[in-house]
């Protein structure tokens, strides 16, 4: 273990910066698409009938399912992109630091 330990190349910095940037960049992603959602949808509400009322929780709970599977997308994709980008940063920093 010990040995494993000392050939690994990524620092203790690194390795944070591997878990925080990801994580940062989703929760920001999601923070921005859930406020453009509630922006999107909060002008569509309007008072009335119960019929009206009725329709509107129909919409409300078809609405949420769009976005729980939207968010789920955003989110997969947004988390992907992130890793993929930390591991880059990453090692474009060690191939500098070796001289490569």
């Amino acid at each position: 273990m010990r040995q494993h330990r000392l050939q690994d190349p990524d620092t203790l910095g690194d390795k944070i910066f591997k878990m925080i940037f990801p994580f940062t960049v989703g929760t920001v992603a999601g923070q921005l698409f859930k406020s453009l959602w509630e922006d999107r949808s909060s002008g569509k509400r309007t008072a009335g009938t119960a019929a009206a009322e009725e329709d509107a929780q129909q919409q409300g709970l078809v609405g949420s399912i769009i976005f729980a599977a939207l968010s789920a997308a955003l989110g997969a994709v947004i988390s992907e992109l992130s890793v993929r980008g930390s591991n880059a940063l990453v090692t474009r920093r060690h191939n500098r630091r070796s001289g490569k």
